[in-house]
């Protein structure tokens, strides 16, 4: 199931700032986008372990696609069960994972900076970019 239709632009997701997915539709929540780029993410959903993924958001917000089992602070989400509603900004590291931009912004929430940087990719290398 895509999400493509939901989105008017596609949802930047950074982790600390730095840009790492363009969640453009094509994994079937947050958690598998994340693990596609090979992000740490700790989770146990799979084994029936509700909440283990719970990650902290900095900025943005997301919508489930299933009601969350587990109890959540309001800048926690769980990417096992959710999608990004707009650019979105985690608390989690960056090690080992190819960010889009290495340059550091001034403001998280400045999405047509964000945006920018990511169409150049585009421009230069389109499936090397949405790959990432």
């Amino acid at each position: 199931m895509t999400y493509k239709k939901l989105f008017k632009k596609s949802p930047i997701v950074s982790l600390k700032g730095q840009p790492i997915i363009l969640f453009d539709g094509q994994h079937s929540s947050l958690l598998e986008a994340l693990e596609s780029k090979k992000v740490n993410v700790f989770s146990e959903c799979r084994n029936g372990f509700c909440g283990a993924c719970k990650t902290t958001v900095i900025s943005g917000e997301v919508n489930y696609l299933s009601e969350p089992l587990a109890e959540l602070k309001s800048d926690e989400c769980l990417p096992c069960c959710c999608v990004p509603n707009g650019d979105l900004n985690l608390k989690l590291s960056t090690e080992g994972v190819e960010v889009v931009a290495k340059r550091q912004y001034a403001s998280v929430n400045d999405s047509h900076t964000l945006t920018t940087a990511l169409t150049q990719q585009l421009q230069i290398n389109p499936k090397r970019a949405l790959d990432r």
